[in-house]
């Protein structure tokens, strides 16, 4: 048998660098969350946030942090995406914890739990809402696994990132939300700095178009322009894309995009998770600052798992 090529390891760290910079976002975002201005910030936080916080006792992650890695054990335990896998194991993160899920995901995984096939479940819990939502950030942060799975096959990758927000969210501008920040991610991982442009060649002619502007208003847009505490017509999680696009584009630290996202008001939890994957992917997991690696909650075994998504180990 031959033997196996030496990975690349600027591929691993940027590997490593998404899913950890997916979680330190997610931690650091998450308790201003509920604050909504920046002004309702200051006041909760008047020194200010600068580190992940620690997450509450027997709760690790947010549903952000946690149904992206349950969705990373999946892909490495399945081998592909199996859908009705990946909705079994976030059911069994809701019975257990189910910290941040939105009232559509729970809606969903409820009827996942019934019985209802995955698919089938999305479609009648973004039916029940009585409209289409797109609160679901969470299945844009999940596209950032898919990206690292299939960093070498964009086809499969649309097709992974489009179907596993279909289990909560089927709403078009979801679906390719999702879809566009997994091929950032895996344009960033790859070293391309131009990942924009790739991700419009992509998906110009099948996305919906306002998924398509606000990929282009990130190359152009200035920081005070980015849909932080006003969402607009395209919705919670076409604006956390953009936002992440923004930074990952405009040459920010991750440190410095974080701690500016968790205290900016709107999304925080999602915004920075979004953010943080894409700097991560960017720049490697060096990015990281060192004083917070002992504050992201299981960050070695995070770091594992991207590397076994990489490597495509069992």
């Amino acid at each position: 048998m031959p033997e196996r090529a030496a990975p690349d390891p600027q591929l691993v760290s940027r590997a490593r660098g998404a899913l950890i910079g997916l979680v330190a976002g997610n931690q650091i975002g998450v308790p201003t969350e509920k604050c909504g201005t920046p002004e309702a910030i200051r006041e909760a936080f008047p020194n200010g946030v600068w580190d992940p916080a620690p997450p509450p006792k027997g709760s690790p992650y947010d549903d952000d942090a946690a149904l992206a890695l349950l969705l990373a054990e999946s892909l490495i335990e399945r081998g592909e995406f199996d859908a009705a896998d990946v909705a079994g194991r976030w059911v069994k993160w809701m019975k257990v914890d189910g910290r941040g899920l939105s009232p559509q995901t729970r809606r969903a995984l409820r009827l996942v739990e019934r019985g209802i096939e995955p698919f089938e479940a999305g479609r009648r819990a973004a039916a029940e809402s009585g409209a289409k939502s797109t609160d679901g950030g969470t299945c844009a942060v999940c596209g950032v696994p898919i990206a690292i799975r299939y960093h070498d096959s964009a086809d499969r990758l649309i097709r992974a990132a489009t179907q596993q927000a279909a289990l909560t969210h089927p709403d078009d501008r979801c679906l390719w939300a999702a879809a566009a920040v997994a091929l950032a991610a895996r344009e960033l991982i790859s070293g391309n700095p131009y990942f924009v442009d790739e991700v419009l060649h992509r998906i110009e002619d099948r996305a919906p178009r306002i998924v398509v502007e606000a990929a282009r208003r990130s190359l152009r847009a200035s920081q005070e322009d980015l849909p932080i505490v006003k969402t607009g017509e395209a919705g919670p999680i076409v604006d956390g894309m953009e936002i992440a696009f923004w930074y990952a584009t405009h040459a920010r630290s991750l440190e410095d995009a974080l701690v500016y996202l968790a205290q900016a008001g709107g999304n925080t939890g999602t915004n920075a998770a979004l953010a943080g994957a894409l700097l991560g992917a960017r720049d490697g997991e060096a990015e990281i600052p060192p004083r917070w690696m002992g504050l992201i909650a299981g960050a070695e075994g995070v770091a594992r798992l991207a590397d076994r998504l990489v490597l495509r180990e069992e």
